[in-house]
């Protein structure tokens, strides 16, 4: 699940067909013919866990500190093996190459005030410091360019609390009046992570950190004349590197003549930690849908492509599907796509949410996946709205889609999201859902409707877990 980056997309004037989902369960018929609950029996978990592992653990089964960080070696060979995995059910995977991506890898970042180390952690695309940076603390509210000069933060090290403008802006008007450092804590509970969207955004070192532990040092900022700190910050950056889309598909057998596409999605990156739960979990699930969906008494009754994407780049901003969208609406191909699902941390949490780009977002393969939650009876956490994993590129363009998710997770973005962490029971469920979506829309007859693209200016904030 991505971080902080902001894309604009000015969408199309164009109207792009797509069909209508029905929102009513096939899962009875599905049921009546076998297939269903044959493949569901087929379902292994043991193989969703053995490809978290592969894709979050080294040879010698330690847990990989940068498993998949977008941009480097450990995220290219995790797109080979997927690409791999795709060509051995007969789906010829394809690599297709994102360029221009700059990979960053957070070394750590430490910050002692008066002795006392304070937990932060380093902005994606922060600069590093050359040891350890000194210097007095000012507050500056949400850092907007006013604030900033008012706080006269010139030559110093600042304090902005997270909300109303992005963390690069905060940073940017902060070291465009002169500081030397910056902090951005969170405007909720828990620790604060971000992106400071590209290395060209970023001005200097930043780091983010809780709320709990910003309250606390705006308070002691007023108690005393002077608050002087220790930051230090290390970074290992990539400039002009790639990333990958791995993309493999499953052809209809019925309905041959133009068959409709439905994608399944999920992003295979990571940033510097194992990624087990965030995203290795909804890759791994993917892959056993993909392992039996290609079995032949299932694919021979398939009416749609189903189509899936492994994307990368998602961590540093939605880069890969947003990439791969605009291929599918200059080419046309969008007008194709019945619907788009998207996993991304389903391993870790005790209830599946949902999340739609917006409410002008079609939800109709949404109201699909909430049926079927409440059909197989799994504890339901409800709908929300989100632009913060790969659905949303296709909301933007007209594509319905939906975001599943197991909700929540103490783990995310830390060192410690982890194999062991991660419940078989969720993998199974998601697995299970997925199934169960899949073959409702299979049997499901559509109709086709026109979809317009969301109009405007469309941000999709790629920042914190929406609901932490």
């Amino acid at each position: 699940m991505s971080k902080k980056r902001k894309i604009y997309v000015v969408a199309a004037s164009a109207i792009i067909a797509a069909p209508i989902l029905l929102a009513s369960p096939a899962s009875a018929a599905a049921n009546a013919n076998g297939i269903l609950s044959k493949i569901e029996r087929q379902l292994s978990v043991n193989q969703i866990l053995k490809d978290i592992e592969r894709l979050s653990m080294d040879e010698s089964g330690q847990n990989k500190d940068n498993a998949r960080v977008t941009g480097f070696e450990g995220e290219h060979e995790a797109a080979k093996y997927i690409q791999s995995e795709f060509n051995k059910l007969g789906m010829n995977g394809e690599l297709s190459t994102i360029e221009g991506i700059d990979g960053f890898i957070d070394d750590g970042a430490t910050l002692t005030v008066g002795g006392e180390k304070i937990e932060v952690k380093t902005m994606t695309f922060s600069q590093a410091t050359n040891g350890p940076l000194e210097g007095e603390l000012v507050y500056a509210g949400v850092g907007t360019e006013e604030e900033c000069k008012k706080a006269n933060v010139d030559g110093k090290i600042v304090l902005i609390q997270r909300g109303e403008i992005p963390f690069a802006q905060k940073a940017k008007n902060a070291y465009a009046n002169g500081a030397k450092g910056v902090i951005i804590y969170n405007n909720t509970s828990g620790m604060l992570g971000g992106t400071l969207g590209s290395l060209e955004d970023s001005k200097g070192p930043t780091v983010g950190m809780s709320l709990e532990d910003g309250t606390k040092l705006v308070e002691r900022i007023q108690d005393v004349e002077t608050l002087n700190i220790s930051m230090e910050v290390k970074t290992l950056v990539k400039p002009d590197s790639y990333s990958y889309n791995v993309i493999g598909e499953i052809p209809a057998h019925k309905n041959t003549k133009n068959p409709q596409t439905i994608v399944l999605g999920a992003h295979f990156d990571s940033v510097s930690c194992p990624g087990a739960n965030d995203n290795a979990s909804g890759t791994a699930t993917i892959l056993e849908v993909a392992r039996l969906l290609s079995k032949p008494e299932v694919k021979n009754k398939l009416q749609y492509n189903v189509r899936f994407v492994a994307f990368g780049a998602e961590e540093i901003g939605l880069i890969g599907s947003d990439q791969y969208v605009a291929q599918l609406v200059e080419s046309g191909e969008s007008k194709n796509i019945v619907g788009m699902i998207n996993l991304d941390m389903v391993g870790v949490g005790d209830q599946v949410v949902t999340y739609n780009l917006n409410d002008k977002a079609d939800h109709k393969i949404t109201d699909i996946a909430e049926d079927n939650i409440k059909e197989l009876g799994y504890k339901y956490g409800g709908h929300f709205n989100s632009g913060s994993s790969d659905h949303a590129p296709f909301e933007a363009a007209g594509i319905p889609a939906v975001f599943i998710q197991f909700d929540k997770d103490p783990y995310y973005h830390t060192d410690e999201d982890t194999i062991d962490k991660i419940d078989p029971q969720n993998i199974k469920e998601t697995a299970t859902l997925v199934l169960n979506m899949l073959m409702d829309m299979n049997d499901t007859k559509q109709e086709k409707q026109k979809h317009k693209p969301l109009k405007g200016k469309i941000e999709f904030e790629n920042q914190q877990m929406p609901r932490k």
